[in-house]
């Protein structure tokens, strides 16, 4: 992959006629119309051009959502265009259109005061939903996928977000706790339980669930997870039944891959002498997980961390804190720059540059910046003399990269890979392919583990 230079960025003849008779009724859009703007070519078709008067090529009409106003999703450059009172226009009518969000992932929602519609790979799906504090836990029954929609309902007009695919349930249902009221919540199929038929009881800091009377969920972690944080329910047989004894679980502890529960929480990566080394995930049971890379038992290098409320912390790691370049997201707020020992010591703003393309945010030379192509693809994160460094590669099919890269922006040292059919590589690259140490999966779950050479695996440690 190779930086492109950055993309550089009529007048009106009036005319007077008088008509016999019958006059021509008054169009509702004017024939002047600056900023984006649009002009209906067919019952349903119509050319959009953007704000500089570029024609939008590459484009999806969505739903009008009970409206005259016709939401589209410029595909090439992530963006949704309102053609307001596009739907009862003529054939020739011209009419303003509106920037409604930008940046749009493959999955979304789109809403407005009448009604909503939730797209996954850009496609309406419908199914089940339950409103949580104005966001919805929505499932899709043909995939058997829950997806959440943050903050739907709390737009006053037109609004559109990410659909969030919760992580998998092998029974498609979901708790959080409503930390405020001292509540928590079940969502099954995208429905809530009946909860005249459950009770609760304190087990530490788990929450056990009753069923006309019987012992069925444990809430892992319940009395010290955030509010609204959406986890996987766990059976309480199943706990009960797979309690293991701290140790090697599962695999090679000593110089493979293997599992190690430890007393509040376990790991599952390589290892070297018997100690964490490598590509592994460490998970807390109450407090988040770790992904990334290991040496000598510590989080060293590349690593993402993933708290319990979904605040992250992403970058270089040394003796298991921040130590170099990266990201820290807590709630909203992003702040990205230069770390040691855990906290940041220069920051680096993320501000816009009014492109379509090239580097349209921040600083695409030395410090932390976005640069878009127009096929659609687009990277975000750190840059060193003007290539990338660290960050995350996304692809207009949907396949997203986050790690290091080498000074050719090719994948190279610690990173993972989300294919856009659900499978997954992490580990180590050389030079764009899998090299040294890694964990694969294909969409079926179907698992390679072991060492990799030029993106092959050559040896298996499974």
């Amino acid at each position: 992959m190779k930086l492109l230079s950055t993309f550089s960025l009529a007048f009106f003849i009036g005319c007077l006629c008088i008509v016999a008779q019958v006059p021509t009724p008054r169009s509702t859009t004017s024939n002047t119309i600056s900023g984006a703007h649009w002009s209906k070519t067919g019952s349903l078709d119509y050319v959009l051009k953007d704000a500089n008067g570029n024609v939008v090529s590459n484009v999806k009409s969505l739903l009008y959502l009970s409206t005259e106003t016709l939401p589209v999703l410029d595909k090439t450059n992530r963006t949704i265009y309102l053609l307001k009172d596009f739907k009862e226009a003529s054939v020739g009518d011209k009419g303003s259109a509106s920037v409604l969000a930008q940046n749009i992932a493959k999955n979304f929602f789109l809403t407005n005061q009448n009604s909503f519609g939730n797209f996954v790979n850009e496609e309406y799906v419908s199914g089940p939903f339950s409103n949580i504090d104005g966001s919805y836990v929505y499932y899709i029954e043909d995939t058997k996928e829950t997806y959440f929609l943050k903050g739907i309902r709390k737009f006053s007009e037109w609004g559109a977000g990410s659909s969030v695919k919760l992580d998998y349930s092998f029974n498609e249902t979901y708790w959080y706790r409503d930390a405020a009221k001292g509540e928590y919540g079940i969502i099954e199929k995208g429905k809530t339980l009946d909860y005249d038929r459950v009770d609760s009881e304190k087990d530490g800091n788990d929450m056990i669930i009753t069923w006309d009377g019987e012992k069925k969920y444990i809430l892992r972690g319940y009395y010290t997870k955030a509010s609204f944080v959406y986890a996987p329910i766990e059976m309480y047989e199943v706990i009960e039944s797979t309690e293991t004894a701290a140790g090697c679980v599962q695999g090679d502890c000593q110089d493979g891959w293997g599992k190690y529960e430890y007393d509040g929480g376990h790991y599952d990566g390589f290892w070297k002498n018997g100690v964490k080394d490598g590509y592994g995930l460490y998970n807390w049971a109450d407090d988040g997980k770790y992904i990334g890379n290991w040496e000598n038992d510590k989080m060293k290098d590349y690593g993402v961390y993933i708290a319990a409320n979904k605040d992250n912390i992403i970058g270089q790691y040394n003796e298991g804190q921040l130590d170099g370049l990266g990201i820290t997201v807590t709630g909203d707020e992003w702040k990205q720059g230069v770390y040691s020992a855990g906290s940041m010591v220069t920051d680096y703003e993320f501000y816009t540059n009014d492109e379509d393309t090239g580097c349209t945010t921040g600083d695409c030379q030395d410090k932390y910046g976005r640069f878009k192509w127009a096929n659609g693809d687009s990277y975000t994160g750190f840059f060193k003399n003007g290539r990338m460094f660290m960050g995350t590669y996304t692809f207009e099919n949907g396949g997203k990269y986050s790690g290091m890269f080498n000074s050719d922006n090719q994948f190279h040292g610690m990173g993972r890979y989300f294919f856009a059919d659900d499978a997954y590589y992490g580990g180590q690259w050389r030079n764009g392919k899998y090299h040294g140490r890694g964990y694969y999966h294909d969409s079926n779950l179907d698992q390679k583990i072991g060492e990799w050479s030029n993106g092959e695996l050559v040896k298996s440690l499974k």
